[in-house]
C-alpha cells in the first residue's frame, strides 16, 4: 500500500455500508424501507431526500397517485422515526403528471407529514433551466423542497446563506 493509499484509508475508516454508532458516513445500497428499519430512533439530525416522482423513469414504474402516496407512507413513517427531536427533514419533490394535468406533489405530501407530527418551516422553490420541453403547457423548470422539523428546537444557520438586503435599514413590516 502506498503512503497516499494509506492516508486515504485512514481518512475514510469511519465509512460503513450499514448503520454503525462509529460510522461518520453510511453508504448503503438496497431498499429504502429495509435500510431505515435498521436505524435507531431519533439518530438523524438532518435528512435530505428526493423520492421518485412517479413519472415512469427507468428506475420506477408509474402508478395511480393514491397508490404512490400510500406506498411511500411506510417510508415516511420510518424517516420521521429516525429523525432527531431537534432534527430537520428536507423533502424535495416535483410534479406528477397524468393526462396532461399537473399534480404538485408537495401539496399531497404536506398533510401526510403534518399527520406524522412535523412542522413546516419553509417551502423552497428551486428553479433550473434544463428539463423536458412541453408542448401543451409551460415546461416545469422548478422543484419544491419542504423543510420540516419535529419540534421548535432545531438548528438554523441563516448567516452563512443570508442574501444581503436590497434596501438596508428599511423596515417593511414588523
Amino acid at each position: 500500500m502506498t503512503q497516499q493509499q494509506s492516508l486515504f484509508a485512514e481518512e475514510h475508516k469511519t465509512v460503513s455500508d450499514a448503520f454503525s454508532e462509529n460510522a461518520e458516513i453510511v453508504f448503503s445500497l438496497g431498499d429504502t424501507l429495509d435500510i431505515l428499519k435498521t436505524c435507531p430512533d431519533g439518530f438523524a439530525k438532518l435528512i435530505i431526500t428526493s423520492p421518485p416522482y412517479n413519472i415512469g423513469k427507468e428506475y420506477e414504474f408509474q402508478m395511480n397517485l393514491n397508490r404512490y402516496l400510500s406506498d411511500l407512507k411506510p417510508v415516511l413513517e420510518q424517516v420521521v422515526r429516525v429523525l432527531a427531536v431537534d432534527g430537520s427533514l428536507c423533502w424535495q419533490v416535483g410534479n406528477y403528471v397524468k393526462n396532461k394535468e399537473v399534480f404538485p406533489l408537495d401539496i399531497y405530501f404536506y398533510p401526510i407529514f403534518k399527520e406524522l407530527g412535523l412542522k413546516l418551516r419553509n417551502r423552497v422553490i428551486w428553479t433550473f433551466e434544463h428539463g423536458l420541453h412541453c408542448s401543451v403547457r409551460f415546461s416545469g423548470r422548478y422543484e419544491t423542497l419542504l423543510w420540516f422539523t419535529k419540534s421548535d428546537n432545531y438548528v438554523f444557520n441563516l448567516d452563512p446563506v443570508r442574501v444581503p438586503s436590497k434596501y438596508p435599514g428599511v423596515v417593511f413590516w414588523r
